[in-house]
């Protein structure tokens, strides 16, 4: 068991995170603390050759102008500390102090040892009131004197072993450090990651995609794909709605014509009439069938551009050419209807968007206008410019819409009590909000003051308007 666990375990990315961060943390806290030990290791022995350094210089001026003047060399310094200046006396044969730079700084070194040691030979004192060391070199000059140069130290062993033992203590400590630190820091960033895989998991498990990643304000990567994510769940959730919806509509609508198919093809079947009979009951199935394709097509559509998943051909438009292409293909049937059909627009107003689509949503908008307005009565197109918008009006005279029935003429296959009486599948006005929607526009629908309706557009206008 334990080895599964270690084995699951080490494969996580967690892990591995926590095993790098730790290894190159401790590893770069071992490599400084062994570069501070050689530092302090070579500065150290490093005191040695400063003290050579300053005893050849003494030398060669006492042998070359006399004690007197090394005394006066050492007199014109200031005195410092004990730790930094250089201890330097002069004695004979017997030991007898010539001289002695700087008396009150060694007054605590035991000197009573007679230097009876041949010159060259390094030499320690230790201070009675310390226990700090003075290291010393010395040397004969030719009158048989001998020159001692030194410096106050602690002990060299003493120091390095305490930096060895302060090394061995602190490395427990740094080992646990770095594996905490790293163990932390994988958390913290893999928190992005763990609630993303808690959602998944429940996406799974349940098949509900109203699940989302929690957002952090870090503002990283991570948080980036977590938003990234969320609107990918916000994207399948509205395509799973949409589809669902068709799907809902088309099973519901779909009996009435597919019962009036069979009831009419079973009707001709056990008619006696003649060919004609059958003839006409064929007409009038393929006449079916063909309304039924169109409200397919239609629900499609729809579902298409509530979802997102409309491929619009988006290219500068004008749309009041636009208006008066629709224009011009309706007054016709405005005029058989004896309706007055009237547009008014500027003659360059240009919006971004899909051509075709859009010349389908203002055409349903007359159409519809047309079809409800009784003999007698006027439709009017009204497009400009209102800010940063492209506003299409679309006033009647017609039969109006009742308060009631305002909010839900939007519905799929909704048909008002008034509108009964015309042919028609209840889609067109549903169509007209999803594609303005896909365009980021809005689209109104108001009573007429005048009697009828009025229904208007509100689009974005290109930049090159």
């Amino acid at each position: 068991m334990p080895s599964r666990f270690f084995n699951r375990v080490h494969k996580t990315l967690a892990f591995r995170l926590t095993f790098w961060y730790s290894a190159i943390f401790i590893l770069s806290s071992l490599t400084l603390f062994i570069v501070s030990y050689l530092f302090v290791f070579s500065t150290v022995r490093d005191n040695r050759g400063a003290i050579e350094a300053q005893l050849s210089k003494y030398q060669s001026l006492v042998e070359s102008r006399g004690v007197g003047a090394l005394e006066s060399a050492i007199q014109g310094q200031r005195v410092p500390s004990r730790r930094s200046t250089f201890f330097v006396r002069i004695v004979d044969a017997n030991n007898v102090p010539l001289l002695l730079s700087h008396p009150l700084l060694w007054q605590k070194f035991d000197f009573a040892r007679a230097p009876n040691e041949a010159e060259g030979r390094w030499h320690y004192y230790t201070s009675r009131r310390d226990g700090d060391l003075l290291e010393v070199a010395s040397v004969r000059l030719t009158d048989k004197k001998l020159l001692q140069v030194g410096k106050s130290i602690q002990d060299r062993e003493e120091v390095l072993e305490r930096f060895r033992e302060t090394l061995l203590a602190t490395i427990i400590p740094m080992v646990l450090i770095g594996v905490a630190g790293g163990a932390f820091l994988a958390f913290r960033a893999l928190r992005p990651i763990r609630n993303l895989s808690t959602v998944t998991r429940s996406i799974v498990d349940t098949g509900r995609f109203d699940a989302r990643v929690p957002a952090n304000e870090a503002g990283d990567e991570l948080n980036e794909l977590g938003v990234l994510f969320n609107q990918m769940l916000a994207k399948i959730e509205a395509l799973i709605a949409g589809m669902k919806n068709a799907l809902d509509n088309v099973a519901h609508d779909l009996r009435t014509p597919v019962t009036r198919l069979r009831g009419m093809a079973e009707q001709a079947l056990r008619s006696e009439a003649g060919e004609g009979a059958i003839r006409e009951a064929l007409a009038d199935c393929l006449e079916e069938s063909e309304r039924v394709v169109t409200m397919l097509n239609t629900l499609m559509d729809i579902s298409e551009a509530e979802t997102g998943t409309t491929k619009l051909s988006i290219d500068d438009v004008n749309l009041s050419a636009l208006v008066e292409e629709v224009v011009e293909l309706y007054e016709y049937v405005a005029e058989d209807k004896s309706v007055a059909l009237s547009t008014r627009a500027p003659t360059h107003l240009y919006l971004r968007g899909d051509r075709g689509r859009l010349r389908q949503v203002i055409a349903n908008l007359v159409d519809n206008a047309i079809k409800y307005t009784a003999g007698g009565g006027r439709v009017e197109i009204e497009a400009f410019q209102k800010d940063e918008q492209a506003v299409v009006i679309v006033r009647d005279t017609g039969i109006g819409i009742p308060p009631d029935e305002l909010p839900r003429i939007w519905d799929r296959l909704f048909r008002g009590d008034k509108s009964r009486s015309q042919r028609g599948l209840g889609l067109g006005l549903s169509l007209v909000k999803a594609v303005v929607q896909a365009h980021q526009g809005q689209v109104e629908a108001s009573p007429n003051p005048a009697g009828g309706s009025i229904f208007a557009l509100y689009l974005p206008l290109s930049r090159a308007a």
